[in-house]
């Protein structure tokens, strides 16, 4: 009677290959998280997102992200991520007539949560736009997309990045610019004075040529003969006498 090897060793075997290959297993999948082998956009979003805007209120508002960083590769897949967001909020809140037509926008851009991370970074700011602003710029990114998402890996996209926040670090000025400041500041000094002058200057003129012509009228006037200047006669000698009679 033969009996039959144990399979012990067999299956050990098995077990130590599956644990070698069970980590390059994990990383593929996290790596296929952001590629898209089938495009998960249909041809029929445009319809989608029309039957919503046809029951929303365009001047809805809603919250749309302000500082992302421009990334030609992430830019369209983080707005959608963030579109998801609204949409799902605005189940949460909408009537029965818009749950058919938000569930159809909302099933067009689920796909973006398999890749990007869902939690805002402290960065990130938001503004209030209208809801039809929103609903046009899902369907340019969707449109943007489609022919691209199988063709590249979205893995760098999977962490939204903001704008660089401007540098607040403040400089003091150079003494030239100290300089130039206080060129500035200063009151005006001479030159005001000199201008004024001149602006006077053309008056005293006309004042000067004005006595000449005066005098040189007189002289015409004046008949032959007669003495140029006449001196008042004084008073009378006995008048003298008694002003001076009074003195003493």
């Amino acid at each position: 009677m033969t009996v039959p090897a144990p399979a012990w060793p067999l299956t050990a075997s098995r077990l130590l290959l599956l644990l070698l290959l069970l980590p390059q297993e994990v990383t593929a999948s996290i790596d296929d998280t952001c590629t898209f082998p089938d495009s998960p956009i249909s041809s029929t979003f445009l319809q989608a997102i029309t039957d919503l805007s046809d029951y929303m209120l365009t001047d809805y508002p809603v919250d749309v992200p302000d500082n992302l960083q421009v990334d030609e590769q992430c830019w369209a897949l983080w707005h959608l991520a963030l579109a998801k967001k609204t949409l799902e909020h605005l189940k949460l809140v909408a009537g029965k007539k818009l749950e058919d037509p938000l569930e159809a926008v909302y099933t067009e851009v689920n796909f973006v949560s398999q890749c990007i991370n869902q939690s805002f970074p402290s960065c990130l700011r938001f503004r209030k736009a209208n809801i039809s602003h929103l609903l046009l710029d899902v369907s340019r990114h969707l449109g943007a997309l489609q022919p691209l998402i199988t063709r590249q890996s979205f893995r760098p996209c999977q962490q939204y990045r903001c704008q660089p926040e401007p540098s607040t670090v403040s400089t003091l000025p150079s003494p030239g610019s100290l300089e130039a400041l206080g060129s500035t500041l200063r009151p005006p000094q001479s030159s005001s004075f000199h201008l004024l002058s001149l602006g006077g200057l053309p008056f005293l003129l006309l004042i000067v040529v004005a006595a000449w012509w005066c005098k040189r009228r007189k002289r015409r006037l004046r008949p032959p003969g007669s003495p140029k200047s006449q001196t008042p006669q004084g008073p009378p000698d006995s008048v003298r006498q008694d002003i001076q009679l009074m003195v003493l």
